[in-house]
């Protein structure tokens, strides 16, 4: 059965939803069947493939308030290996009444267990948030990977999932582990980025993936032509990291089974 592998962090504009898009995309270059499902309300992953709001009939939303079943929202990318499910940027309402579908704890869960006999890999792309989304995506997750930039509020929201994923394990999931820790936009030979690795490497031995995700202007740039940094230029610094990311993850785990 698939792997489900949740990005998550309750801290915005870390790299969460570009290390979910080109995660998911490093993983189906090393032919491992992908989905990508996004669940954060700002719909981002769509436009990097070239999807907006207007050329998506159905999205996750239209799953869970059962208007739709799941294969039919799901969309082919240019990779044989990776689909993706989309969600639209979401208006209030809409938001609104996501936040109560899922105030039913099983319902993430439910709705991926069919697709887990389909993929090696379920990657999902969650909200810059605890309660809600994110927490019913963890109940359903078998691990969690959490971006972090170097900066000393980032570290603090670390301490709040940390404690956060604790009580998931403890109320509903006893199997969710953290995948690791990943430093994103790394800048090298800077005191921040050297203070930050090095409170992490102590406070949580073991958490912190080897790989770094450098800072890198083409990453901006890339979302300009609704493209991945791994298709823009795969041989840009950043895309370099995230397949050295998926190396890193290939190398601690096998790979799961699809039938």
């Amino acid at each position: 059965m698939g792997k489900i592998i949740a990005i998550t962090t309750p801290k915005g504009g870390v790299g969460k939803t570009t290390t979910a898009v080109n995660l998911a995309l490093a993983l189906a270059q090393n032919k491992k069947r992908t989905l990508l499902i996004d669940l954060d309300p700002a719909g981002q992953c769509a436009a990097s493939f070239g999807y907006d709001n207007e050329n998506i009939k159905a999205d996750i939303l239209d799953v869970l308030r059962f208007r739709n079943s799941f294969k039919t929202v799901i969309l082919k990318t240019d990779d044989e290996n990776l689909d993706f499910v989309p969600m639209k940027n979401l208006e209030y309402l809409e938001e609104v009444q996501l936040t109560k579908l899922v105030s039913q704890d099983l319902i993430i869960k439910d709705t991926l267990g069919p697709e887990l006999f389909s993929y090696n890999y379920i990657i999902i792309d969650c909200p810059p948030s605890l309660a809600g989304v994110t927490t019913n995506v963890l109940i359903a997750a078998d691990s969690i990977i959490i971006p972090i930039k170097a900066s000393r509020y980032s570290l603090n929201e670390v301490d709040r999932m940390i404690k956060h994923i604790e009580v998931i394990k403890t109320k509903f999931n006893e199997k969710l582990k953290i995948e690791g820790m990943l430093l994103t936009m790394y800048e090298m030979n800077t005191k921040v980025s050297f203070k930050t690795k090095k409170i992490l490497v102590e406070k949580f031995p073991g958490l912190l993936f080897n790989t770094v995700i450098p800072k890198n202007v083409e990453v901006q740039e890339s979302t300009f032509y609704n493209k991945p940094i791994l298709t823009y230029n795969p041989n840009a610094k950043s895309s370099i990291a995230y397949k050295n990311l998926v190396d890193e993850i290939l190398s601690r785990n096998s790979t799961p089974e699809i039938f």
